[in-house]
């Protein structure tokens, strides 16, 4: 019993020895997970990517607008970092002549005579700037959009690491710059992006996001003459008329006037002509519109050309034909990179004397300049 009672205090140094252990597992400190910013690209995106080059615009004036948002995100910064820094810039894409290298914004070439492209950004404004460590990578042309710093302690609990997001919004705007021609735009990439720690010996040098701000490839069109609101659908009412005023074939009466009007023609359009397309409402015979869902019989629609057109006023369009119309109907001037043609449609009795009763009918026509 005496031999029992003396080994008692060994065993519980034992048992101290390791709990001491287990708990010093338990307290060794975690290592750091070290700086690092990432980011995707961002592509701008526009209304459409296919543009129709304006015909009268000035120089320095809009043609279409893009945005896009860059999000930079930075982990594992301590209290022994300074700010992680992004830096936008070095291999920029090729700049345009007129950019200027202090901003507001940096102008890019789009590869399109005539045309560049400004980008602007929030909250701090790009520019194109070297020779400083405020600009890009390496002091390169370029610009900082942002940093992220260690926060530390804060009154509940401290953290070893900080993470953080910056975000800059972009907006390009693509600048007549002087004469357009039709063509494309390349996607291109132009700003690329960076981080780094300054000062750091570790991180101090610039490290590539691998993320870019890009230009989408955009067409760029030819302008064409556009038809105004009221010319795409023309709904010409002509007058109620007694039938005696339509008692002989051959005779006319309720002459109404109607235009077609178009804007926005190139620069080097400078004549237009309507086409009137032949179909089922075309009398071949007489070229004038048949009375295709009325009730009145003996009684079609004539048109005729107006005042301000090529051909002499007044004188009737045959629409019989594939090529009839380009033979009748007037042509137009332009002018400013508009026209307004005018015509005529008028009752014409057919045949034998016209009866009481409802005319409609319909026509096609297009446009058409050199």
């Amino acid at each position: 019993m005496k031999h029992r009672f003396n080994d008692a205090p060994r065993y519980t140094r034992l048992l101290v020895w390791l709990l001491l252990l287990i708990a010093a597992i338990g307290w060794a400190p975690l290592a750091a997970a070290a700086p690092n910013c990432t980011a995707s690209s961002a592509t701008l995106s526009f209304a459409s990517t296919t543009i129709s080059i304006p015909s009268n615009t000035s120089i320095g004036s809009t043609l279409a607008t893009g945005t896009a948002t860059m999000n930079f995100n930075c982990t594992g910064l301590s209290s022994t970092d300074t700010p992680a820094t992004i830096q936008a810039g070095q291999y920029l894409a090729t700049l345009d002549t007129t950019n200027n290298p202090g901003g507001p914004g940096i102008t890019f070439a789009t590869g399109v005579p005539g045309l560049a492209v400004l980008v602007t950004a929030t909250p701090v404004q790009a520019t194109s700037q070297s020779g400083n460590v405020n600009d890009g990578p390496t002091s390169t042309a370029g610009y900082v959009p942002g940093s992220v710093a260690y926060v530390g302690c804060t009154r509940r609990h401290c953290t070893a690491t900080t993470s953080g997001t910056v975000s800059a919004s972009y907006t390009a705007t693509l600048i007549k710059t002087g004469p357009i021609a039709p063509g494309a735009i390349p996607q291109t990439n132009l700003i690329p992006f960076w981080w780094d720690i300054r000062g750091d010996g570790t991180y101090g040098t610039s490290k590539s996001l691998g993320a870019s701000l890009i230009l989408p490839a955009i067409s760029l069109t030819a302008p064409s003459c556009s038809l105004t609101t009221g010319s795409q659908n023309i709904a010409v009412t002509l007058p109620a008329v007694p039938t005696a005023s339509l008692s002989t074939a051959g005779n006319v009466t309720g002459r109404t006037a109607f235009n077609i009007a178009v804007t926005g023609c190139p620069t080097s359009a400078k004549s237009i002509t309507t086409y009137f397309y032949s179909g089922a409402t075309i009398d071949t015979a007489s070229g004038n519109l048949r009375n295709s869902s009325g009730t009145a019989a003996n009684v079609e629609v004539q048109l005729l050309n107006g005042a301000g057109g090529s051909a002499a006023a007044l004188s009737a369009i045959n629409l019989a034909g594939a090529q009839a119309q380009s033979q009748n109907s007037s042509q137009y001037n332009i002018s400013g990179g508009a026209a307004t043609m005018n015509y005529y449609a008028q009752y014409i009795a057919s045949g034998a004397a016209a009866t009481a009763g409802t005319v409609n009918t319909n026509v096609t026509f297009t446009i058409a300049y050199p």
